[in-house]
């Protein structure tokens, strides 16, 4: 919850500040909790992020292997496995590229989507580092070469991101959690506003094995989805090996800026997702309709075994740097 409580109100103008001080005003003015707040922020946005990825996948001729991906641990499974990190900012992102992906590509969604983008920038920085999902669902939803808009979707952002990084204070600037407790919440220990940078790097070189895995368990998920794409569309396949690359590039600098690795992994799964549905045949009907494509049965086979390995990897401790202690708690049930 702390995330998401980032407010002006201690220090001024910082990232991610935006929410704690609507969620302030909102206290302000209506008496409603800010933990009553955040909770029903968070069903809006599920419901969002569940209705636009059903209204995705209804809008395409799919198969049973889509679905098998849709279900894979990096994607919807994420949600049960890591219940503990489940409900943070990326759900608003996750609703805004199924908007951007459903329906025709007009004028005003393009301007919507900027407008949209730029504020989640406030709301989250991390938003930046999956830009090129965007420009590449706009490719394959229009087809054409749209520069202008590729250069304004470039620009805004990183304009935003200027300004949050020359003029944007620390989260923390002293009382943050006196105010906040003035509201009526109280953390733990473990929250946003104790975090330092310097402790994550720390953090990696100690469980530098776990880390290593989140990389290992992100090609897992990636090569699911360009091998699904070389069986049934395989005239596509080398457009999205591409972007693939091209967008692990422009992601790579968040794993060096926040230790959330398994948070990146599910990002980039679920608007991975969104892009490989969105190369599919569209469906002129409003009923789901499936394809000739064969039911793959190791494919779903595989799915399960990674999904048990993740959970293990992952489900003793959310944070991800638990390895050790993932071991000796399994050891533990079988010795």
């Amino acid at each position: 919850m702390s995330d998401w409580l980032v407010n002006y109100q201690d220090g001024g103008f910082k990232r991610r500040g935006i929410s704690g001080t609507i969620f302030f005003a909102i206290q302000d003015l209506f008496g409603i909790s800010l933990p009553i707040q955040i909770f029903i922020v968070q069903v809006v946005f599920y419901i969002l992020v569940f209705f636009s990825y059903f209204k995705l996948l209804i809008s395409k001729k799919i198969d049973w292997n889509i679905l098998v991906l849709l279900c894979s641990p990096l994607c919807f499974m994420y949600f049960p496995i890591n219940l503990s990190y489940s409900g943070k900012r990326e759900i608003i992102l996750f609703a805004l590229a199924a908007y951007f992906a459903l329906g025709r590509m007009t004028i005003l969604k393009e301007r919507a989507f900027l407008v949209l983008f730029c504020i989640g920038l406030l709301i989250h920085e991390m938003f930046y580092f999956f830009l090129p999902f965007f420009i590449f669902i706009h490719i394959l939803k229009t087809e054409k070469k749209k520069y202008s808009f590729w250069i304004m979707v470039f620009i805004w952002p990183t304009l935003v991101m200027g300004i949050l990084y020359f003029f944007g204070k620390d989260l923390n600037c002293g009382h943050s959690l006196e105010i906040i407790k003035e509201r009526g919440v109280v953390f733990g220990e473990n929250n946003i506003f104790f975090f330092k940078f310097w402790d994550s790097i720390e953090i990696v070189k100690n469980e530098i094995i776990s880390y290593i895995i989140f990389i290992f368990e992100l090609v897992i998920e990636t090569l699911m989805f360009l091998y699904y794409v070389f069986l049934f569309y395989r005239n596509k396949f080398y457009t999205l090996v591409k972007f693939v690359l091209i967008s692990l590039i422009w992601v790579i600098p968040l794993y060096f800026l926040g230790i959330d690795w398994y948070r990146w992994d599910h990002i980039y799964s679920m608007l991975l997702f969104i892009i490989v549905v969105s190369m599919l045949p569209d469906n002129e009907g409003n009923k789901i309709s499936f394809n000739q494509n064969p039911f793959l049965k190791r494919f779903f086979i595989f799915n399960i075994l990674f999904f048990i390995f993740f959970f293990i990897h992952i489900q003793y401790d959310g944070r991800g740097f638990s390895l050790q202690n993932v071991k000796e708690y399994y050891f533990s049930k079988f010795l």
